[in-house]
């Protein structure tokens, strides 16, 4: 290339670079880009080294700015009133078809009939009301009687019935006001006899055969009639009082005279507030009134009575007119306040309170006043992983006649009764090791005054008769429970429970004090359990159930030492089977001891060896 067309390009560049220079230097100019597109060939020129530090001067001066701003607020009023927006209707699922009747029928061994009957009204908002009832009875003998000319069985009882009807009607019905009405009246009857004496006895005791008393000289039958009335509010704003009450009447009228009248209060009443101006707090008062008006008066005694049991009486023997003019009348009533409040602080579930009780059915006609315990902490650890929880409670509980025929139906008549007075202090774990698996772990010491337990009525001679027995003792009661569940079709469940007594009533033998024995309370219990849904079509249930050496009584030595005698280890496995075919027929089978142990509950009252039950549910479409 000539030096003319070298001087001619450096000219043109040197022209180029002039605007260039110019918009580096204006500062009103920005974001200027010259793009030039051309062949290009990279050169490194020699040049001299500049041993001048460059400097940076920044272009953009900042200033810093102080300012100050007020929050104030302001109830801004607005003279517009928007129109009322109308409830969205919510497009789903269609409601779930109800069925205002269900029918079960069911017919077993042992001439064993179930029958179930409900009647209730369809999806209301404002009430709903209904009948129910059912009926469930076994007719069946307990051994084989003798053959002619054979001694009298020792194994055979005779037959061994029971029977309860259960009759209810019920209704609820909720009020413009936001209060909840409501109100159920039913009649109940429960059947049995006092079978516990087998042939043998009967002929040894009383000189007689099965073929030459009547089945009604040792029945026992229950009838209970019953009301109840409540309201409650249903208003859910937490600083409003929330009120709930209900007045219960029960009539028991049983067998050979035995009338118990029962009236019961039980009320509640709610408030929420504040503590420290973050804690939500509610404070309740539960109110409680039980009273019990008994009367004695029979026309009648069980086979095998006793002369001695007039003789309590202060009566010549079978003087059965005199004792049917001796009424015994009593009333016993039990009165309970308990104000507690519930709330959470510092992420503590906390319920405190206590409980005051006046007793007028130990102490009846001058009453003592109790003062229990009534508090509970609780609190969740390892997000959610563990629930620990430490309680404190107490109470009385009265043991009426109502309530000891429900535990053991072989009871006296006129059996005394008196209020179980308790103190509960427990420690309890929950672990959610996963939606599946739920395991709790629990340890009580219970201190139980008048604690219900029975033994033989040593005034009927057969000795198929209970007399209620109330023992004071400490009980420690460790146990638990495992439940696994996997998608509603497979639940598998255990538990356990391990009792330890002593008994506050001692005696001496010799020189040395011994604990009075403890009957009827075993030194342990466990069941575990399989059930199993497949698609809502096929439902099964497999129960094995174990009840530990339960001390029903003793006999003394020579020397004094008593040995107790046991009722040996109860096991049992029970079953059941249901078919859907559609939502309105389905098929069932229930069967109890399928073990066929002929074990004993009570002393002399041997159970059946397998029970049976085959049947069916049924709605009627409307």
């Amino acid at each position: 290339m000539t030096n003319t067309i070298k001087i001619s390009f450096a000219f043109i560049a040197l022209l180029v670079s002039l605007p260039v220079c110019q918009a580096q230097s204006d500062s009103n100019v920005y974001n200027e880009r010259v793009v030039v597109t051309s062949r290009y060939k990279p050169v490194v020129e020699e040049r001299q080294k500049i041993n001048v530090a460059p400097s940076i001067t920044d272009t953009v001066a900042t200033m810093p700015k102080s300012f100050t701003y007020d929050i104030s607020t302001r109830r801004l009023t607005s003279l517009y009133e928007p129109s009322r927006i109308k409830a969205a209707r919510i497009i789903g699922e269609p409601a779930t078809r109800l069925y205002n009747n269900y029918l079960k029928l069911g017919f077993g061994n042992y001439l064993s009939p179930l029958a179930e009957v409900y009647f209730n009204s369809l999806r209301d908002p404002d009430k709903t009301y209904g009948i129910r009832a059912t009926h469930r009875s076994s007719w069946g003998s307990i051994g084989r009687a003798a053959d002619e000319g054979e001694s009298p069985a020792s194994d055979h009882y005779g037959q061994a019935p029971f029977s309860l009807t259960d009759i209810t009607a019920f209704g609820k019905l909720i009020t413009k006001s936001h209060h909840q009405l409501s109100a159920d009246i039913g009649y109940q009857n429960d059947f049995n006899r006092y079978y516990g004496f087998s042939d043998s006895t009967l002929n040894h005791v009383l000189g007689l055969s099965r073929n030459d008393i009547e089945k009604s000289s040792y029945r026992a039958s229950y009838n209970t009639f019953s009301a109840n009335f409540g309201i409650k509010t249903l208003n859910t704003d937490v600083r409003a009082l929330g009120y709930e009450a209900n007045v219960n009447a029960t009539d028991l009228v049983a067998s050979y005279g035995q009338n118990e009248f029962n009236v019961n209060f039980d009320g509640n009443m709610h408030y929420g507030f504040t503590i420290a101006q973050k804690h939500k707090a509610i404070a309740y008062l539960h109110l409680t009134y039980n009273g019990y008006f008994n009367r004695f008066n029979p026309t009648e005694l069980p086979l095998g009575t006793d002369s001695n049991y007039m003789a309590l009486y202060g009566l010549a023997d079978n003087n059965l007119t005199a004792l049917a003019n001796l009424p015994i009348r009593r009333y016993l009533g039990l009165y309970k306040a308990n104000p507690y409040i519930d709330f959470i602080f510092s992420g503590f579930q906390i319920h405190a309170g206590g409980v005051i009780m006046l007793d007028g059915y130990n102490h009846p006609g001058s009453g003592k006043v109790h003062v229990y315990p009534d508090a509970t902490v609780s609190k969740s650890f390892f997000n959610e992983l563990i629930n620990a929880t430490l309680e404190a409670k107490g109470n009385m509980d009265a043991r009426s006649w109502n309530y000891i025929r429900t535990v053991n139906p072989y009871i006296s008549p006129n059996s005394p009764v008196r209020a179980l007075s308790h103190y509960d202090f427990a420690a309890k774990v929950r672990l959610n090791l996963s939606k599946k698996i739920d395991v709790n772990l629990y340890g009580i010491y219970s201190n139980l005054n008048d604690d219900l337990s029975f033994r033989l009525d040593h005034n009927y001679l057969l000795h198929n008769m209970f007399l209620p027995v109330y023992d004071s003792l400490t009980r420690i009661k460790l146990g638990g429970s495992f439940v696994f569940i996997n998608d509603e079709m497979l639940r598998l469940e255990a538990r356990g429970n391990y009792y330890i007594y002593h008994n506050k009533a001692t005696h001496y033998v010799g020189d040395q004090r011994m604990e009075l024995p403890l009957y009827y309370r075993p030194d342990f219990d466990a069941g575990v359990c399989a059930t199993v849904n497949y698609h809502d079509k096929l439902i099964g249930r497999v129960e094995l159930q174990l009840l530990g050496r339960t001390p029903y009584a003793s006999v003394t030595a020579a020397n004094g030492a008593d040995s107790t005698l046991y009722l040996p280890l109860r096991y049992g496995l029970d079953l059941e089977v249901e078919y859907r075919h559609n939502k309105a027929l389905s098929f069932f089978l229930k069967a109890d001891n399928l073990l066929f142990q002929r074990y004993f509950y009570w002393e002399n009252y041997p159970s059946y060896r397998g029970l049976f039950l085959l049947g069916l549910t049924y709605t009627i479409p409307n």
